[in-house]
């Protein structure tokens, strides 16, 4: 099977999983760059002629299509499955609510998760106020996730969709670094979700 494109990027990454994710659930040959340097090769002309935002993951279709942002790209890679598949959604009505799960993801839950993260990692400085309205953002967004997911397995209808496989990968840093055994009970439906997803998706 020829390739459908090249995934740029260092490969043990939330955001580089998305797409990896569906290529595999959909059986696509997706080639990955395991060498890949953070800082070095995503800042070299010939990448930056590609990608002038030097924005990591990036995809590079085997016709010359480009495209960046993690979600754009599992998004278009998903859309390789034709009509049989149920990862955009049978519905249009689907689909929005798939779009609406994806922004929440991106836009809402990952800056808040960040804001967390990166001061416990090093990423970014320590400050106080900062990083206690990251936590208190954070903890809404887990709250509203968790009271949506009282009597759901997916997010969307009864089958995986692409916003379970974006929204599971974006919880990944959460549930790896930072929710305690306490936050995982208090979260429950959001702990249960995530078991059953990246059980599906591995």
């Amino acid at each position: 099977m020829a390739s459908i494109g090249t995934l740029n990027g260092p490969l043990p990454t939330f955001r580089n999983y998305k797409a990896r994710i569906v290529a595999k659930h959909l059986g696509l040959d997706l080639a990955t760059t395991p060498e890949f340097q953070m800082g070095v090769d995503n800042k070299t002309p010939e990448y930056l002629a590609k990608f002038p935002c030097g924005k990591v993951p990036t995809y590079e279709g085997s016709s010359g299509f480009t495209l960046t942002d993690s979600s754009a790209i599992a998004y278009y890679l998903a859309s390789k499955a034709g009509s049989d598949s149920s990862l955009l959604g049978k519905t249009a009505e689907e689909t929005a609510q798939i779009l609406q799960y994806i922004l929440f993801a991106e836009a809402d839950f990952t800056p808040a998760a960040l804001g967390v993260l990166a001061p416990l990692l090093g990423f970014s400085t320590y400050i106080q106020p900062a990083f206690q309205a990251s936590e208190k953002d954070l903890a809404r967004f887990l709250d509203a996730l968790n009271t949506i997911l009282i009597d759901k397995t997916f997010l969307v209808g009864e089958r995986l969709t692409i916003a379970d496989i974006i929204v599971a990968c974006d919880l990944i840093m959460s549930f790896k670094l930072y929710l305690t055994v306490d936050d995982r009970k208090t979260y429950r439906n959001v702990a249960r979700y995530f078991k059953t997803i990246t059980g599906q998706a591995a």
